[in-house]
């Protein structure tokens, strides 16, 4: 009988401990489902979006976004608990699907090596060893996303299906950029390209399991307290950002400069889409015989209208529109024929396209057409009088007034753009 009782005992013990082992394993599946979801939550808020603009790897903190998102990284850097707990900080580097893959490859390289060295001279405190950059070249796997999200895009099945083939990716480009005669590939460009540009993306992990801070213990004696002078703690100085904000330009017409006309052009940015401009002709000569005379004061200004996503593009650079208008005097007279006075104004509209030569330089390309009006008085040239060489005007003495409508300005300009350099520190920039 007491046999039969340890039997059905054990039998309900084993069937016990099986219990107790699932519940067990279920305790530890349920706990490692809420790390990851919690380690996610914290991966999605902790991430600090970088942007470059196109073809450059250097980190522009003045660039579309990237000052808030350096503050946002600052302030977490900054946060004892962030330090005390931090797992990595991890650099995931792209490019967009544009262009030639192997240079997207080096470019997203070198993108994800200028924020790891940014991040491992402005804060030193953080250990070399936990700042790890990574480069994915072309980011194909967003681009497919972006496309299958949106109901929009032109082409949507047939583009999937490119992206899907198993062709290379240039051949997969050439595809894209032709499927609809380029309509499927301007809607991307305008759409998904800028997002895909975004350079950088740093996520900062952290520990499974908070550190507490330690405290500090205080050795108490039964009649004194010593305590230990405290250290001062090294303070960290931010390694400043510099940053460059245009001034003005100083700009030269080469083909006034080619006709001995001396002229000057300063121009001023406002804001990202507009600038104004002010020209000074003033060549001011005449031989000694009074045979070749060449004197004009003329002053224009216009204002222009710049195009184009200005968040990417280099400041005075691209197309632009402009309203101008002028005044000026001159007295015109070569080799031995007769020559002319007078006084004029116009006004019109200026298109222009400028693009970089340098760092500082660019050239403008531009052609103004509107109205002119000029009142003149012709004049014959008299030699070896008692005054000497002169100027007679005809009589009777009759000024003219002539009006034209079309072409009245040709440039093209050499530009030279001044830049003021400021170094961002800890509280503004100085």
């Amino acid at each position: 009988m007491i046999l039969i009782i340890n039997q059905k005992s054990y039998k309900i013990m084993k069937v016990y401990v099986i219990i107790l082992i699932l519940i067990m394993l279920l305790l530890k599946g349920m706990t490692r489902v809420c790390a990851q979801e919690y380690r996610r939550e914290i991966d999605s808020v902790n991430s600090i979006v970088l942007y470059f603009k196109i073809d450059r790897a250097v980190l522009d903190s003045t660039y579309m976004e990237n000052s808030r998102a350096l503050k946002k990284l600052d302030d977490l850097i900054k946060n004892k608990l962030v330090i005390s707990n931090l797992d990595s900080i991890t650099i995931v580097a792209s490019s967009s699907p544009d262009g030639n893959e192997v240079y997207n490859l080096n470019l997203s390289e070198k993108r994800a090596e200028s924020v790891k060295i940014y991040i491992m001279e402005k804060y030193p405190m953080i250990k070399n060893e936990l700042i790890r950059a990574r480069y994915t070249g072309e980011n194909w796997i967003d681009f497919k996303r972006m496309i299958e999200t949106d109901k929009n895009v032109p082409y949507q099945e047939e583009l999937i299906s490119i992206i899907n083939s198993n062709r290379k990716n240039e051949a997969k480009k050439w595809l894209i950029k032709t499927l609809g005669n380029g309509e499927a590939w301007r809607y991307i460009k305008k759409s998904f390209l800028p997002q895909l540009r975004t350079g950088a993306v740093c996520v900062i992990y952290y520990k499974p399991e908070p550190v507490e801070e330690e405290k500090e213990e205080v050795q108490q004696k039964e009649d004194e307290v010593l305590v230990p002078p405290r250290q001062p703690e090294p303070v960290v100085l931010p390694t400043p950002i510099s940053m460059t904000k245009p001034l003005f330009a100083i700009k030269t017409n080469l083909l006034y400069d080619v006709l001995s006309a001396a002229n000057l052009e300063i121009e001023v940015p406002i804001g990202k889409r507009w600038s104004i401009a002010a020209e000074g002709i003033f060549p001011w000569w005449k031989a000694s015989r009074a045979d070749w005379t060449m004197q004009l004061l003329a002053g224009h200004v216009t204002v222009k209208y710049w195009f184009g996503n200005r968040g990417r593009k280099e400041v005075l650079t691209g197309w632009n529109v402009g309203l101008y208008g002028g005044i000026g005097k001159y007295d015109l007279q070569f080799f031995d024929k007769d020559g002319e006075q007078g006084d004029f104004f116009d006004a019109g509209v200026q298109g222009a396209y400028a693009h970089k030569i340098g760092k500082y330089f660019r050239v403008e390309y531009s052609l103004g057409v509107g109205y002119l009006q000029r009142e003149c008085k012709k004049y014959d040239k008299v030699n070896d009088t008692m005054h000497g060489d002169i100027k007679v005007f005809r009589y009777p003495w009759e000024v003219k007034r002539q009006q034209w409508f079309g072409p009245t300005s040709v440039r093209i300009s050499l530009v030279w753009l001044l830049n003021k350099k400021t170094v961002k520190k800890e509280g503004g920039v100085k």
